[in-house]
């Protein structure tokens, strides 16, 4: 059986949740993974027992966790050696017109310079608007950069954007085609 690591890194929870949320979705198709907050490493994280990993990160401020720049710098060797894919969590990621889809694209190449790390593949994944749990200023700027792109400004409830079907069809054809001896179980 595959055995896959999803670590991740987040500021306010839903990459955390899109972790979780892809843990299950694997196990459930006989990928056994697991998921790790790359901010709250275990002591003795023994990275060799994993067949792939699934890097996630979410994007404030133009920039991804540095937890997950760290933990991917430390384990650059066998981050090279296995297929990885990239998951980038971001607002900007909604807008599917050229203009934002560049600056998706942009971010993710500069964190991948950043860390020197080449993935097998890397995914603009939809985030969330959390405006409940956000303090009043951060509600408001929040606020006023969604209003400016036409976004949603109810700031009485939460936003979720992630496209999950999309989502998990593409970590299921992720897994299909790097682990191919094993796809009769991936199903």
């Amino acid at each position: 059986m595959t055995k896959m690591l999803i670590a991740y890194g987040t500021h306010e929870g839903h990459t955390r949740k899109i972790a979780q949320r892809l843990v299950g979705f694997l196990n459930s198709h006989d990928v056994a993974a697991e998921e790790i907050d790359t901010a709250d490493l275990p002591e003795h994280l023994d990275l060799s027992v994993y067949d792939g990993f699934i890097l996630a990160g979410s994007v404030h401020q133009g920039s991804h966790q540095r937890s997950l720049a760290h933990f991917i710098k430390a384990h650059q060797g066998i981050l090279s050696h296995r297929p990885t894919l990239f998951l980038s969590v971001s607002l900007t990621a909604v807008h599917k017109d050229e203009e934002h889809q560049k600056e998706v694209l942009a971010c993710i190449d500069r964190f991948l310079g950043e860390t020197g790390w080449t993935p097998s593949e890397s995914l603009p994944v939809e985030g969330a608007l959390r405006y409940v749990e956000y303090d009043w200023f951060k509600r408001m700027v929040m606020k006023s950069i969604v209003k400016h792109q036409g976004g949603d400004i109810d700031t009485s409830r939460d936003y979720e954007y992630t496209n999950w079907e999309y989502l998990e069809k593409h970590v299921l054809d992720f897994v299909r085609h790097h682990f191919a001896t094993e796809k009769a179980s991936v199903q």
